[in-house]
């Protein structure tokens, strides 16, 4: 097997374990199924209790309180969901009932290989095997 290293950190990566590292992670990202009513309720609400000091009946229409309280819940969120919040989102999220209407929306992502070639611009060509040779050490 070929090694590809990485440059600047002086280190090589067997390139199958790469590829498949990096088409699984793709994989899983497009196929994520979204949390259950009953799963989000069991995470979250634990969470508004402790951190966000909600009550039971209005845990759902609490807010953060401050930056560090919504890290420490958007983190456990994460964590517990394994799916990211884009930094784009974050603005958007201002209580629990915010938190909970995103992960119950779907995340469409277009496949690179669905798109046709004339909604792209000239410019950009989609290579899917391309793979970048390394730099010359001399």
């Amino acid at each position: 097997m070929s090694k590809i290293p990485f440059l600047g950190k002086g280190k090589s990566e067997d390139k199958d374990h790469f590829e498949s590292a990096v088409t699984n992670r793709s994989e899983d990202w497009f196929e994520q199924e979204l949390p259950t009513e009953d799963h989000i309720e069991q995470v979250m609400f634990p969470l508004a209790l402790q951190l966000l000091g909600a009550s039971e009946e209005g845990w759902r229409s609490a807010t953060f309180p401050d930056l560090a309280s919504k890290f420490q819940f958007l983190t456990a969120c994460i964590e517990q969901f394994e799916r990211d919040i884009p930094s784009s989102e974050l603005t958007y999220l201002a209580s629990v009932e915010d938190v909970i209407r995103y992960y119950q929306t779907p995340v469409v992502r277009p496949k690179y290989i669905e798109l046709r070639p004339q909604s792209l611009p000239l410019n950009v060509k989609i290579v899917m095997d391309s793979i970048k040779k390394p730099l010359d050490q001399s």
